[in-house]
């Protein structure tokens, strides 16, 4: 028996949802200023995962089931309340007092936006982070590892000896 397969998207569509992952940002009107949340950049990225290290810490840990919802995102924000609202008004180019004076559901709008916006950030925040935690368990498994930096290890024989 035949089966139907959906249409493949139309080329606009297509265009539309590439550029979308190219250049994430959203234009939003809260507090009656339009906002742009723009996607960190490579350097500004750096420093946001620095400053929110705790954030992408217990993001690998609601994570452990493989998926990442954002109600369990979302419950972080209150924890990690020292640092959210800096990083995220720092992708609006606004003020903390300014973003912290939004009404509840608009600064709900501006903080999921803000997420969605830099979702392929912190999943690459992440996957660093289980990488490298990787490498350490294989490591600690294998013996010591050396760094490509190390000399070599010393040999039963030398070219300079006599023999």
């Amino acid at each position: 028996m035949a089966t139907k397969l959906p249409a493949a998207p139309a080329p606009e569509t297509a265009a539309a949802d590439d550029l979308a992952i190219l250049h994430p940002d959203r234009t939003l009107v809260l507090g009656g200023r339009t906002i742009v949340l723009r996607e960190y950049g490579f350097f500004e990225g750096l420093d946001v995962a620095d400053r929110a290290a705790g954030f992408i810490a217990d993001l690998i840990a609601a994570s452990d089931d493989g998926a990442l919802r954002y109600a369990q995102v979302r419950r972080l924000f209150g924890r990690h309340r020292a640092v959210i609202p800096a990083i995220a008004a720092q992708a609006g180019d606004v003020d903390v007092p300014w973003l912290e004076a939004l009404s509840s559901d608009e600064l709900e709008l501006y903080l999921a936006t803000w997420f969605a916006v830099n979702a392929a950030f912190f999943v690459r925040e992440v996957l660093a982070e289980l990488r490298e935690a990787q490498l350490l368990a294989a490591g600690a498994s294998a013996g010591a590892i050396s760094s490509p930096d190390s000399p070599p290890p010393a040999t039963a024989t030398s070219s300079d000896s006599a023999a």
